[in-house]
């Protein structure tokens, strides 16, 4: 028995990973600088444990061809586009961008890069020197000790930042089974009609062009995602293994930490969300009034004490957004002080602006097609996404009516705070958005499955009203950057005309329920 459990791990993972990192590493070198030998060493050694890794998840989260095929595009996506942007960028990138002609995507990517390459060139720090120390490019500097130890132990001759793109692949790939197995055991003993709700929440995380693009620079976003991933199976499966959710979400925790305070507190704060909605709300309606009393107590008190801080971020996110567009900073003077920050938040969600990127001329033709892809991604998913947010509220079976509703409010809460803290900005804005992918994924695939089994027409009302938002600021911007080719509305017509049919679409689902209530008190 041992010996056919031991055939059975070498043959579906050992040799396997050991394949994959052969050619892992020798792609990574071929399209790294520096010598190719040196190249595939360096990249060997961090490549062979993490495919191992992969195909130990990967036998774990359930084999099969479909989860395989998820987890290779997940990597391949994602190292891929790194690769080909490291050597593509300084070609059909901007000129006058010296982050671009370097390869990097980002600049705060490129600057924090060059920090850490200089300190393991110059300096040579000890193992706690990297951790304990203050970095001037990486505020929580985990990403920044990370590079320090690749570069300084695997890569002395050159940078190769493509070996922490790949790490950062390997993390994404990683998350795809724990998705995947904690969503299968969530819906299995439920409504049948959710059955392809994880297959399809998986492809969304493997596929949202937003994952993969900020994936394609070392930066701490695809690491971030797949221990999101993980942490998600964690609240899934809470129910069946308490103990061993709540070790799991610990560990989580400490690796968000080095990564982002921020992305810690919002993963500790929907863990409290969960516990509360499916443990503690059913069991007492003294939890519900308690936890609400809790969160507000702690709202006035978290107003009070940083408001000052979080005013001078939304300030100048504001000042930063009105610098780089100048119809930004005359819409923002029109409407006044009061709304500088509603509008900044609402335009910050439809950040990439698909019509914009559509017809905006001055650009490289390497930029228009990644703006084109994620502006893409974004503007298919946000339909699903919003119907089911809304929807969580109409979940009617107990306690996942709770847990719905909360996470719904919560992922409301996540883009609205993302969509102000950066500015509007179509980089920052996804780049915290994406963050919580695995939430964001959840939503949409349930929206999907929802709106199929109840037949409900208001997510073509949503659909349709999207429809509506494009159309009008398309000819918006068609007119604004061809010179006026067409007539162009004035902003705030434009506007007008949105909310106005918008509002049409929207009503003609209240005029059913209507005539249903007023049918019944006749009768």
């Amino acid at each position: 028995m041992k010996d056919k459990k031991a055939s059975s791990l070498l043959k579906e993972i050992f040799i396997p990973g050991l394949f994959f990192s052969l050619i892992i590493a020798a792609v990574t070198a071929y399209f790294s600088p520096g010598e190719m030998s040196a190249g595939f060493r360096a990249a060997l050694i961090l490549a062979l444990p993490s495919s191992i890794g992969l195909c130990c998840v990967w036998h774990w989260g359930g084999r099969g061809k479909t989860l395989a095929i998820m987890m290779l595009l997940a990597f391949g996506l994602r190292l891929g586009f790194g690769l080909a942007t490291q050597n593509l960028l300084p070609i059909f990138g901007y000129p006058d961008e010296p982050q671009q002609q370097r390869g990097y995507l980002f600049d705060d990517a490129w600057r924090r890069d060059e920090e850490a390459w200089r300190i393991a060139q110059e300096e040579s720090p000890s193992f706690f020197n990297t951790i304990s120390r203050t970095y001037n490019n990486d505020q929580y500097g985990g990403l920044a000790a990370l590079s320090i130890w690749i570069y300084k132990g695997l890569s002395p001759d050159v940078r190769r930042f493509g070996l922490i793109v790949m790490l950062g692949a390997f993390f994404s790939a990683a998350g795809v089974p724990f998705l995947r197995k904690g969503l299968q055991s969530w819906v299995s003993a439920s409504d049948p009609h959710y059955k392809h709700l994880p297959n399809i929440a998986a492809w969304i995380y493997v596929l949202y062009p937003d994952s993969i693009v900020f994936a394609a620079s070392p930066m701490r976003e695809p690491f971030l995602t797949g221990i999101l991933a993980v942490a998600f199976w964690a609240l899934l499966t809470m129910r069946d293994n308490w103990k061993r959710s709540t070790q799991v979400l610990f560990g989580c925790l400490l690796l968000c930490l080095p990564f982002s305070y921020f992305i810690a507190g919002a993963l500790l704060t929907s863990i409290a969300l969960w516990i509360w909605g499916y443990y503690l709300i059913p069991a007492s309606k003294k939890w519900l009034i308690g936890g609400i009393l809790v969160i507000v107590l702690g709202a006035l008190a978290v107003g009070l004490l940083a408001l000052p801080a979080v005013q001078e971020f939304i300030h100048y996110d504001i000042h930063v957004s009105e610098l780089n567009s100048g119809w930004v900073e005359k819409v923002v003077g029109e409407i006044g002080g009061q709304f500088r920050s509603v509008f900044l938040a609402v335009y910050g969600i439809a950040q990439p602006v698909l019509p914009a990127i559509l017809f905006y001329q001055p650009t490289t033709p390497y930029w228009k097609i990644v703006g084109i892809y994620r502006a893409l991604g974004w503007y298919l998913l946000v339909p699903f996404l919003f119907y089911a947010l809304f929807s969580a509220f109409r979940v009617k079976r107990k306690p996942e009516k709770y847990v719905f509703i909360l996470n719904a409010l919560f992922v409301i809460g996540w883009i609205f705070i993302s969509s102000l803290r950066a500015g509007g900005d179509q980089w920052d804005n996804p780049r915290y958005r994406v963050i919580m992918l695995p939430w964001l994924a959840f939503f949409s695939a349930w929206g999907i499955c929802y709106a199929k089994k109840i037949k409900d027409w208001w997510l073509v009302r949503w659909i349709i009203i999207e429809l509506i938002f494009v159309i009008f600021f398309s000819q918006w911007y068609y007119s604004r950057y061809s010179g006026d080719a067409i007539r162009r509305f004035p902003f705030w017509k434009t506007v007008t005309y949105i909310v106005v049919s918008s509002a049409l679409v929207f009503a003609t689902g209240l005029i059913g329920p209507i005539r249903r209530k007023l049918k019944g008190k006749k009768n």
